[in-house]
């Protein structure tokens, strides 16, 4: 095999900037490319495949690894248009490739060749399976958990390789009750899987990992043939991911992987942002090559992006710079509520539309599915077409539909669907017997009167049914208001999601979204008009263009649109509350808020709703996302009639210079303080406040005037 020359004047090379260049001619060993947002990679990964070819590389001794097929298709198929000899060079996923090796050597493993392959549904029914067989689940216990939940649970604790017992701490902790039970089931799993020769997408890896690593000869033969490997998005990658790719370099060494810290944003899913912190030392002599400049953004919007990402306390250092100079400053704007919000946002979309700008340049994103529910009313209401990507829609969700089944009957008697969903949730009662107590209630003159029949119906009895005839009358009430109504549902329906949903504390969560929705119409009728109102139909049926986008930024990561708003940058949404008690988790978020910056090519505009209703609290105040209340002033355009001021940045000092003078410890910086002992410094809020996440006391926002901190 001949191995490529250094030089970087090499026609494969034509178009690229200095560090594309410098990155795609390297001759071989251990590479990582840190590639900012909108710097090019996929570009410079592209070049890479075709300079190696060309500089006498056999195609086939190259693999390209992506995390989808159409990525990795993509790439190879923009190498061929740069030289066809590309064609030859493999490429796939992580998973297709431990697929092909599995199905060739299966038999080391003492696995037939010929298993089978099984998707996440085939692996929900051989639980179910297991589950009946091993009679783990008590006759009428409503709370055991479903196969789905078993599954996802045993998919976290090994990805992130995590006893099965921490993963159900980390993410169910209200299922430690069924521990026992979900063990049993996880190992009976794995037995049921092991004896019918079926595999999953999780053993497709770590099945991998074990035929190399205890079969010598066909890790060198593997690690012989690939000479070169390529990664991308290498920040997204696991443990055994890492591990694989260590096996499979085992005999050079040629190492190539590709990513940005910065945009590590998956951990949920096993994602390891340490892989790539740890890459130079997994591979001494490293080369680390950055990709900085940016060809999606103008340079205002790179400048906030910049100092949100500069205050993560572990990072490679990168400032991302665009020969887009100038463009208009990212605009924060404070409205007063989720409303107020929702409005701002609809207006400006329109002004945009009718300024010649095409919708699907246009996108709205937010950390979770429930934050867009408002501005999809909004934007219904005004017939704006739009499609929403990520999570599920707010008014599709079965359990939001349970709730607001009670209502709509209120509203319209004459809505048997929603009869019949209510009917259901009572203990006994299925589609047939619904359908008996429909019949009777139609037997009343009139649609009015049906609620008065209900008390009556034959075969529908016990306390159950009474609490139901109770609750129709309390809503029946026309003096109450929309706020009201909702609140009297919730305490209804509460008891009933606790016991029929396994995962009811995120299901609880979005229930009390309702009430922020009811607060401020003031009839029924008004309120039940708006939630009603049909949402538009499937993604894939949508993104044929014509539409606005509304998207988590999970789910836009790796995606841009000339006009951006991000929505509920307020602590407790962007970053949620729970993060706060984790320092990792509040890095990711801080990632998070980088990524959805990063989508903006020409306006940004951030949402910080002044207020929210909360159950329980009413009405309360919110404060700018610490990711934003930390920078220096004059990067956000922030008209002082839109700045709330429990968190207005106006405090901020002028210059990067002073603020740095009144921030006496760095962020990520060790301090100690009397009571609370050692702890780690998370940043900042304004010129007065830090937050520390001391290791036995969890967060705290001390006054730096009074916390009397040293370092450490």
């Amino acid at each position: 095999m001949k191995r490529p020359a250094d030089d970087l004047f090499s026609p494969a090379l034509e178009g690229l900037n200095p560090a594309q260049r410098l990155a795609a001619g390297q001759s071989g060993g251990p590479v990582l490319v840190i590639a900012g947002a909108g710097s090019g990679k996929t570009r410079t990964l592209v070049h890479r495949v075709a300079y190696l070819v060309e500089r006498g590389v056999d195609p086939v001794n190259i693999l390209l690894l992506t995390f989808t097929r159409k990525a990795a298709q993509e790439m190879l198929s923009r190498a061929r248009e740069l030289n066809p000899a590309c064609a030859r060079v493999e490429g796939g996923t992580f998973h297709s490739l431990c697929h092909r090796l599995l199905r060739a050597h299966a038999s080391r493993l003492g696995i037939s060749r010929q298993f089978t392959v099984i998707d996440r549904g085939d692996c929900e029914q051989l639980i179910r399976g297991v589950i009946n067989e091993q009679k783990l689940k008590t006759k009428g216990d409503r709370q055991f958990p479903k196969a789905r939940t078993i599954n996802d649970l045993i998919s976290k604790s090994r990805n992130q390789e995590l006893e099965l017992e921490e993963a159900i701490e980390q993410w169910a902790g209200h299922l430690l009750g069924y521990l026992e039970e979900i063990g049993r089931a996880a190992k009976g799993f794995a037995e049921a899987k092991r004896a019918q020769s079926l595999v999953d997408y999780d053993d497709l890896l770590f099945l991998a990992e074990e035929l190399l690593r205890d079969h010598p000869d066909l890790r060198q033969r593997f690690s012989r043939h690939w000479q070169y490997l390529l990664v991308d998005e290498y920040q997204d990658t696991n443990a055994v991911q890492a591990r694989l790719l260590k096996l499979l370099a085992s005999e050079h060494d040629n190492l190539m992987v590709v990513g940005d810290d910065a945009q590590s944003i998956y951990r949920f899913r096993g994602a390891r942002v340490e892989n790539i912190f740890e890459f130079p030392q997994d591979y001494p002599g490293a080369k680390v090559i950055k990709l900085e400049q940016n060809y999606r953004s103008t340079q205002a919007i790179l400048d906030l992006s910049n100092e949100v990402i500069a205050q993560a306390w572990h990072r490679y250092d990168k400032k991302l710079f665009t020969e887009r100079l100038g463009g208009n400053r990212p605009a924060l704007r404070r409205p007063r509520d989720d409303r107020g919000q929702a409005r701002l946002v609809s207006e400006r979309i329109a002004e945009l539309t009718k300024a010649g700008n095409r919708p699907e340049d246009i996108a709205v994103l937010f950390r979770a599915s429930r934050d867009s529910y408002e501005l999809e009313l909004e934007l219904t209401a005004g017939r704006v077409p739009f499609v929403k990507v990520g999570g599920f829609r707010f008014l599709e969700a079965s359990h939001i539909k349970d709730a607001l089944s009670h209502l709509r009957v209120i509203a319209n008697p004459s809505d048997f669907l929603s009869w019949q969903r209510l009917l259901m949730l009572l203990p006994g009662v299925g589609p047939k017997k619904a359908q008996s107590v429909i019949s009777h209630l139609v037997q009343a003159d009139s649609p009015e009167l049906y609620l008065g029949r209900l008390s009556s119906a034959p075969g529908l009895g016990g306390p159950a049914a009474e609490r139901l005839v109770e609750l129709m009358g309390e809503l029946s009430d026309p003096a109450a208001t929309p706020l009201t109504l909702v609140e009297t549902v919730i305490e209804y329906y509460e008891p009933i999601c606790r016991e029929t949903h396994e995962d009811y504390p995120r299901r609880l969560r979005d229930l009390e979204e309702l009430p922020g929705l009811a607060h401020g119409f003031s009839t029924l009728s008004e309120f039940m008009s708006e939630v009603v109102l049909d949402p538009p139909g499937t993604y894939a049926a949508e993104a044929q263009g014509g539409r606005i986008t509304l998207s988590t930024v999970h789910s836009a990561k790796g995606l841009e649109w000339d006009h951006v708003f991000i929505l509920w940058a307020t602590d407790g949404r962007l970053p949620p509350q729970m993060a706060l008690m984790d320092p990792e988790s509040l890095e990711e978020e801080r990632r998070l808020m980088y990524v959805a910056c990063t989508r903006a090519a020409g306006e940004l505009t951030i949402l910080a709703p002044q207020e929210s209703y909360q159950r329980g609290r009413g009405v309360v105040s919110n404060e700018l996302s610490r990711f934003l209340a930390e920078l220096p002033a004059g990067l956000l355009d922030s008209p002082r009639e839109n700045v709330f001021e429990v968190s207005t940045p106006q405090a901020a000092p002028q210059s990067r210079g002073s603020m740095r003078q009144d921030r006496p410890f760095a962020v990520g910086g060790q301090v100690r303080h009397h009571t609370f002992g050692r702890g780690r410094v998370m940043g900042y809020q304004g010129g007065k406040k830090i937050l520390v996440h001391f290791e036995r006391h969890g967060l705290k926002i001390l006054l730096l005037e009074f916390a009397n901190l040293s370092e450490a």
